[in-house]
């Protein structure tokens, strides 16, 4: 499998080492942005964003800005579609479809907002409610953390389908 292919193709498996392999590339790539926005604003821009002095429409004012944002907007995407494209292929190896990022992705966050949701509706004209309605998300909260949880175990540490499934063919197959 070419290295374009592991990253932007949603065909075929792959094994856990190379999902965790992603996550380097991944590193590697948010350096890539951090080196951008030094690059482009130096620390003191970069630092007085970070500590809410400043704001992104103040940043972004002039060609090298817009620039800037362009760029980092595209690795942004390019590595939010590699992400998506691996995490894929990885369920494709456990015999699963791409379907289930709407569980171990979405579900998650999901549960999260309707846990907030509903704590910040018993809140409304209430102040003195804050503990029970925060006791309220709680239950959601630790729902997204199971699910979460399920998801890292299933990714990251299973083995995949030994042999060829639906999918494709074994990427241990010629391995010991």
């Amino acid at each position: 499998m070419s290295f374009s292919s592991y990253l932007f193709s949603f065909d075929g498996r792959i094994n856990r080492a190379k999902l965790w392999l992603f996550i380097l590339i991944g590193l590697a790539w948010q350096f890539l942005i951090l080196a951008i926005l030094y690059a482009v604003f130096g620390v003191a821009g970069v630092s007085d964003f970070a500590q809410g002095r400043t704001t992104i429409p103040s940043m972004l004012v002039g060609v090298t800005g817009l620039i800037a944002a362009v760029a980092i907007t595209i690795l942004i995407l390019a590595y939010l579609y590699a992400a998506i494209a691996v995490t894929v292929k990885r369920l494709h190896d456990r015999d699963k479809s791409a379907a289930w990022l709407l569980v171990f992705w979405v579900l998650p966050l999901v549960l999260e907002i309707v846990g907030a949701a509903v704590a910040g509706v018993m809140m409304i004209g209430e102040p003195d409610r804050n503990t029970g309605a925060s006791l309220i998300a709680v239950p959601f909260a630790v729902a997204a953390l199971a699910v979460v949880l399920w998801g890292f175990v299933e990714l990251y540490c299973l083995r995949g389908t030994v042999g060829d499934n639906s999918f494709g063919t074994d990427p241990l197959a010629n391995k010991s």
